[in-house]
């Protein structure tokens, strides 16, 4: 009999499982509750949520809203949102997550510490990552993003440096840039050791997520990965999922389980990413049970 088992390890981070409790708790007592932007990346959870009352919108039409319930989600928010709304006496549900917040606090103090004219602040992610668009707000305006050492200005910047990363950031990369930004430095001129600070921002459950996925994908002879497509944490798991199971597949939800052929398969491996609801995963492993007539009762 084929072997099917999920990841108990996979699903949603303990920021994402905050934010998803906090709209239910809302939802049970309120009529319609916005949230702006997706609360999680992944359609199949979006959408179990708006059919019990919460709604997705753009900051466009958040800018319209007037006496409305806005939930933010994990991935916090700049300054100037809480001021729109303050504005146009919308009640903000803040859920933030906790290293989210931890992070936009030290990004706030680190622009203190630095003058006008002197002090750069580095992000080292995605410029079109909500989280990062939040961070940036933090610094107002300040911040510079960045991934590689070429999206760096000797014009622009000028030491001392500070330099975080989005939480969601893969580990190995991060460290690759530190020490290429050091070399850059020196290269100008700069000092590192004393004209650069480096703050460990990644997410500590998110990063570990990585060696943990490759040892779960090598143990089945076939792996599902179960996440949302514009999932920035997924795209990068999946990847560690193929470079030790090259008989793994992306999908979104189970019903495009049904196009990959299981013949001579004896075990399957479901996992999935930081914003993959546990229901899904479950959902999955149902549906292929199902498939292959496996009675688990």
């Amino acid at each position: 009999m084929i072997r099917i088992e999920i990841d108990d390890r996979s699903g949603f981070c303990t920021g994402v499982v905050e934010a998803v409790k906090t709209a239910e708790e809302i939802l049970e007592h309120s009529g319609t509750v916005y949230s702006l932007g997706e609360i999680v990346h992944n359609a199949e959870e979006v959408d179990r949520l708006r059919n019990r009352g919460l709604k997705p919108i753009n900051y466009e039409e958040f800018s319209t809203l007037q006496d409305a319930t806005v939930l933010i989600r994990a991935h916090g928010e700049p300054p100037e949102t809480f001021r729109q709304a303050a504005e146009n006496n919308i009640r903000l549900i803040d859920a933030t997550c906790p290293i989210v917040l931890k992070l936009q606090r030290q990004i706030r103090e680190q622009v203190d510490a630095f003058s006008e004219d002197l002090g750069s602040i580095l992000i080292f992610g995605k410029s079109d990552h909500p989280e990062v668009r939040a961070l940036v707000g933090q610094s107002n305006g300040r911040a510079i993003v960045c991934r590689k050492p070429e999206d760096l200005d000797a014009n622009i910047i000028n030491p001392p440096l500070a330099l975080f990363s989005q939480t969601t950031m893969n580990s190995l990369e991060y460290r690759r840039f530190q020490g290429t930004l050091k070399d850059l430095m020196r290269n100008r001129g700069w000092n590192p050791d004393r004209q650069l600070v480096i703050y460990h921002s990644i997410c500590a459950q998110v990063s570990s997520r990585d060696s943990r996925i490759r040892e779960f994908a090598a143990k089945y002879d076939l792996v599902f990965f179960v996440s949302g497509r514009n999932s920035s944490n997924g795209k990068i798991l999946f990847e560690a999922c193929k470079e030790v199971n090259m008989h793994s597949y992306f999908i979104s939800s189970p019903e495009e389980s049904d196009r990959v052929k299981l013949s001579g398969v004896k075990s399957i491996g479901i996992c999935g990413a930081t914003s993959s609801p546990q229901w899904l995963l479950t959902s999955l492993s149902e549906r292929l049970s199902a498939r292959l007539n496996i009675n688990k009762s």
